[in-house]
């Protein structure tokens, strides 16, 4: 599988330990994203200001991204290193729209929404990311789904899309950073999704 350039996530090395944890230890995922505005190069092409608002967590189980199974056949759970994935998913949006030319600010609680033409907020149903060794290689399988509400505040009006996506790859040997990048791509998919989705229409989003 190819993967994208990771442009619209910034993803880090900077990870607790490096390789493999020890067995049943948690293994550190670090997906913390920059903030739109220091992401975002030159001036927006769209005057429209939209304010994005942390996601809720709607996964069955929120304890963990997902399992590293080595081929000894011990488990290693996935963790963030930081933040929710809620959080590091409405940052994330942030930052990509940011690059993509939006007026947009990534606020850390929906109380402090204002002053917005556009907010967004939404769910993640599902965000995941699962490592399976076998001799000689690794299988890491990433998928995510989420709910993305735009509300416009000039006349109430909003939109709803859920978008998804997953994708595959192998690796020679396991390390926290394949994991980061491939749930990096599938995220940034499904941003990609849904800004080619929608259009401004004055100072409202809406679909195409």
């Amino acid at each position: 599988m190819k993967l994208l350039p990771l442009q619209a996530i910034a993803v880090s090395a900077l990870l607790i330990g490096s390789g493999c944890s020890s067995q049943g230890d948690a293994v550190p995922i670090n997906l913390a994203s920059k903030p739109a505005s220091e992401s975002t190069s030159g001036v927006p092409t769209n005057p429209v200001t939209i304010v994005v608002t942390p996601f809720a967590d709607d996964r069955s189980d929120r304890t963990k991204l997902g399992l590293h199974q080595t081929l000894w056949g011990s488990s290693e759970p996935l963790v963030l290193k930081s933040g929710t994935v809620g959080e590091v998913t409405a940052s994330g949006l942030a930052e990509f729209l940011g690059r993509k030319g939006w007026r947009v600010r990534y606020v850390p609680s929906a109380a402090t929404a204002t002053g917005a033409d556009v907010v967004i907020s939404g769910k993640v149903l599902e965000s995941s990311v699962d490592a399976h060794g076998s001799l000689g290689s690794t299988d890491i399988a990433a998928k995510q789904k989420i709910v993305v509400h735009a509300k416009n505040e000039r006349d109430g009006s909003s939109i709803t899309d859920t978008v998804s996506h997953q994708g595959i790859y192998s690796v020679f040997w396991f390390s926290p950073q394949d994991a980061e990048v491939i749930l990096s791509e599938v995220m940034e998919r499904n941003f990609d999704k849904f800004a080619t989705q929608t259009k401004f229409d004055g100072t409202a989003l809406r679909f195409r």
